[in-house]
């Protein structure tokens, strides 16, 4: 049997490290506009709707 790699055994576990870079991203991204922004809407459908308006 062969033994796995330190990258594949890490790729096995959590995912490669590109797809955790472009997740970190995605959620600053939605952080950041919901901060600097006075409302707003971010939606994915069927799975989550945010909205919001600052006084």
């Amino acid at each position: 049997m062969k033994e796995l790699t330190l990258q594949e055994q890490c790729e096995l576990i959590g995912g490669s490290a590109v797809a955790t870079v472009i997740i970190y991203v995605l959620l600053g991204a939605g952080i950041y506009k919901i901060i600097k922004s006075t409302s707003g809407r971010i939606s994915i459908p069927k799975l989550i709707s945010i909205e919001w308006k600052s006084s």
